[in-house]
């Protein structure tokens, strides 16, 4: 079991016993004492009207005392009747003379329950006492008697008297302010348990934190950092820890930094290598196998110089964008370049690439005088980019179109699309929609990736708008 959970459950179970204790002792002695105060006030109001009550027995047992039994029984009923009224019963020889009340109760049962009995303080002998009140049940009602035995010398009568009180009431209240009060306890306890549960999981917490940065390094989260504020010995550890989690981290980022690079590199220099050398070998071939004119020969060797040259200066670029994935850092020297001009050179660079499908790259320039500050290396490296994957996306014998205005340069095809699911990561980084195909067409998924952050480089913004079997549209706003 876990340190925090013997605590609180310990903790909890003291509360808990504590607070039931105190719980029930005030419940019990709350119904206590409600019934002693009723008590104390019904056996006073009892007494006094005991006593008004042999008053008049004592008034008129001297006027009556040659009478008969039953006009001195009607003279007990009837001075009964003026003190009690409708409250008690009287009884002679344990038979009822008079009872006002709803109730018919045990006299004889009665007196063998009470017996000698002590009432406070004093004892009454088994001819003449008052008993202390009985807890009775009487119609689903609880009833508080009261019980009185006397033989009056004077008159030779002996009767009793038993009264009570409806303390239904008393007790359902009492019943009800226990389950109240029970609902309050069980509510301070569930607030008393919440608070000591953040309270523990608070103190507790750096040792909990550092459980779990020490499972997270061990599945290799190597940012994680325990809080180490203070001079305790647990913030001494979560130093240690943190440092030791630090270097861990440092090691482990150096070698990714290198395997990333080198695998940045050599993705993207194959990537980008391979339309020019394309060009090249088309040109090269030409040469070789077509018995062209002086002229057509000096335009293809002069083709393959500047695309010779184009790959020297791209190697240098390719180098500074791979290091622009790494550390954020490089620079670019952008130019003024005439578009059109740009546009035709992008369409001479992919002739070779166009021809193999028969397909028809159209230009558009509007303004045709538009011109635009770019790195003209890169941008070709762009639009190259944009150009084989419209080609690679079309069917033979179809057209793409490149258009340039002053908000846009654009590369539309008609091919078979991009799924709506893929469009937000064709940008990344070895990502490749139809990854067989790609790969039998030579693909490593850089080719948009690099697209938008040499776009980025320029402060463009790159966007792509695809519909299932209708074609593509790549674009820069610039």
């Amino acid at each position: 079991m876990k340190l925090f959970t013997k605590i609180f459950l310990q903790v909890a179970c003291v509360i808990l016993i504590l607070s039931s204790a105190v719980f029930f002792y005030t419940s019990y002695r709350w119904k206590n004492q409600s019934i002693q105060y009723i008590n104390n006030y019904e056996y006073t109001k009892f007494q006094n009207n005991l006593l008004q009550f042999e008053e008049k027995l004592r008034l008129t047992s001297s006027q009556s005392a040659n009478s008969d039994e039953k006009v001195r029984n009607r003279i007990l009923i009837y001075a009964f009747r003026q003190i009690f009224h409708d409250s008690a019963v009287l009884y002679q020889n344990d038979e009822e003379l008079y009872n006002g009340t709803a109730y018919d109760f045990d006299v004889q049962g009665i007196q063998e329950q009470l017996g000698e009995v002590e009432l406070h303080g004093k004892w009454y002998d088994a001819d003449t006492y008052i008993c202390d009140p009985l807890i009775s049940k009487a119609d689903g009602k609880t009833l508080l008697l009261f019980f009185y035995s006397s033989t009056e010398s004077t008159t030779n009568l002996n009767y009793q008297i038993v009264t009570y009180k409806d303390v239904s009431d008393v007790l359902e209240s009492n019943r009800i302010l226990f389950y109240q009060a029970g609902m309050l306890t069980l509510v301070l306890l569930l607030l008393t348990g919440t608070i000591l549960f953040f309270s523990l999981r608070k103190i507790m917490a750096p040792l909990t934190k550092l459980r779990e940065a020490a499972v997270s390094v061990s599945e290799g989260n190597y940012d994680i950092q325990v809080p180490a504020e203070g001079d305790t010995e647990l913030a001494q550890v979560g130093k240690s820890f943190n440092q030791m989690s630090s270097k861990v981290k440092e090691q482990i980022e150096c070698l990714s930094t290198v395997n990333h690079t080198q695998r940045q590199l050599m993705g993207s220099l194959a990537h980008e290598l391979k339309t020019p050398m394309t060009s090249i070998l088309g040109y090269a071939d030409t040469l070789l196998t077509v018995r062209l004119q002086r002229q057509q020969q000096e335009r293809a060797l002069s083709y393959i110089s500047s695309e010779c040259r184009r790959l020297s200066r791209l190697s240098v670029k390719m180098l500074e964008l791979t290091g622009l994935y790494e550390t954020g850092e490089a620079r670019f020297a952008p130019t003024e370049n005439s578009v059109k001009s740009f546009l035709e050179d992008s369409r001479q660079l992919n002739l070779c690439r166009l021809k193999e499908k028969n397909i028809c790259l159209e230009l558009q320039c509007e303004p045709a005088d538009l011109k635009k500050n770019f790195d003209k290396d890169l941008m070709l490296s762009l639009v190259n980019n944009f150009i084989d994957n419209a080609v690679k996306a079309s069917a033979d014998n179809s057209r793409l179109i490149l258009e340039a205005t002053a908000e846009k340069l654009m590369v539309q095809d008609f091919g078979k699309g991009i799924p709506a699911e893929d469009l937000d990561k064709v940008t990344e980084a070895f990502y490749m929609v139809d990854k067989s195909r790609s790969r039998a067409n030579g693909s490593v998924g850089l080719g948009l990736a690099l697209c938008k952050k040499i776009a980025d480089i320029h402060g463009f913004q790159m966007k792509i708008e695809s519909e299932i079997g209708k074609g593509t549209c790549v674009f820069i706003e610039w």
